[in-house]
């Protein structure tokens, strides 16, 4: 019995000196990398061989015996793009202790630089980049005990359309997920288009390891279902988007919203700001997800540097196992509106992310849904004059404000 209870002291006390000593968000260490590493062929969008890669970056002097993984899946609207774009972010993770990855996946699709021949090619080639992060997954966790990687801290992320495919990785996990459009459908422009098989994807699928991951970081990117949300679900989602991206749209759009012509060939996406208004309505826990909606209009970060340490500042207390829920304060306790009266747009002062807000009229009739980003103007010009509710929520906490509508 003496014996059981030292050994459980012990426990107790190298799970405090861990906890103590884990620290994601500051680079400390040097790097090192293995590049070009093979990790098999597909058929490409025209049914030729292509071949797929990835490199690794791993931390200098670090003395963690397991340590967390991320696998980066770079951005170009799934027709242009290279594993290289992330070695940047590759390099400055390494340096804080990750072991960091970035892979190929398939681009291409049937059509004219960024105009496809129809929507069904869009759906395709983001559906062979997931099937390729996945396999790509579980390669790199079959070389967990060779690069001392931490099974149980393993993240996913990427740009653009790399975004797209870490999600997809992540949460793409029923095969009934798999959009008909990735199934066997008529050619186009004499191109055949068969059955892309399972979701899955083709390669290592039976060398013991899954595709489960800790978390997502979001960097402007989407989900083109947004059902692949469950609220039984336990991973990390950790965004950033600007608030009227042209390309990729926080909200609920096509995408290449902006551009008329290209946009009616693109399917709906769902972008951060959907995502992170799903997220809060399925209850997920405060502390596994938050996203940073900048007021911008450009498909881009505005600081790399500033995103990275939000996306790993957030992500430090699940890596280092010290969540705590009772220390996320809700951010409506001091929000406020004005002007109030007002006869066309509402600032609501005071929040600090993403919320959810809905209008009521004074007869509880609900008027308008919707998410707001910090910065934005509530539109109210189109509601008849008189006096309104205006319920505003986050993860935590519902908030109501009167306010009066003038002509």
């Amino acid at each position: 019995m003496k014996a059981r209870l030292i050994f459980l002291l012990c426990l107790l006390i190298s799970h405090f000196n861990y906890a103590q000593n884990c620290d994601y968000t500051k680079e400390k260490f040097g790097f090192r990398s293995v590049k070009k590493i093979f990790v098999g062929t597909e058929l490409d969008f025209q049914g030729n061989i292509d071949s797929l890669f990835l490199d690794i970056y791993y931390p200098v002097g670090s003395t963690e015996k397991l340590r967390p993984l991320v696998m980066w899946s770079f951005g170009g609207g799934f027709i242009a793009g290279k594993r290289e774009d992330f070695a940047p972010i590759c390099e400055a993770v390494a340096k804080r202790g990750f072991v960091a990855a970035t892979i190929d996946y398939r681009i291409g699709f049937n059509g004219i630089q960024i105009l496809p021949s129809d929507s069904a090619e869009v759906l395709r080639a983001g559906f062979r980049g997931i099937q390729d992060g996945k396999s790509a997954l579980r390669y790199l966790k079959s070389r967990h005990v060779m690069d001392s990687i931490d099974l149980d801290r393993v993240w996913v992320g990427g740009g653009s359309a790399g975004a797209i495919v870490a999600l997809g990785t992540a949460f793409y996990d029923k095969e009934e997920i798999k959009p008909k459009e990735a199934g066997s459908i008529s050619a186009v422009n004499g191109q055949p288009r068969p059955d892309l098989g399972s979701i899955e994807g083709n390669r290592f699928m039976n060398n013991g390891y899954d595709t489960k991951v800790q978390g997502v970081f979001n960097i402007f990117g989407a989900v083109l279902n947004i059902s692949v949300f469950d609220k039984s679900d336990n991973i990390a989602v950790f965004s950033y988007h600007q608030t009227e991206d042209p390309v990729v749209p926080c909200e609920r759009r096509r995408a290449y919203w902006a551009y008329p012509i290209v946009t009616d060939y693109y399917p709906i996406a769902y972008g951060s700001c959907e995502i992170e208004k799903t997220l809060n309505d399925l209850n997920f826990n405060p502390a596994y997800h938050k996203a940073w909606i900048y007021k911008g209009n450009q498909h881009a970060v505005h600081n790399e540097r500033d995103v990275v340490n939000f996306l790993i500042n957030n992500a430090n207390p699940i890596l280092c196992n010290t969540v705590n829920v009772n220390d996320v304060v809700s951010d409506l306790k001091n929000a406020y509106v004005y002007p109030n009266p007002v006869t066309s747009e509402i600032f609501i002062e005071g929040i600090n992310s993403l919320i959810s807000y809905s209008i009521f009229n004074l007869q509880g009739n609900n008027i308008i849904n919707s998410v707001i980003a910090p910065g934005q103007k509530l539109n109210v010009r189109e509601l008849e004059s008189g006096l309104y509710i205006l319920q505003i929520r986050d993860n935590l906490e519902t908030k109501n404000i009167k306010f009066t509508k003038l002509d």
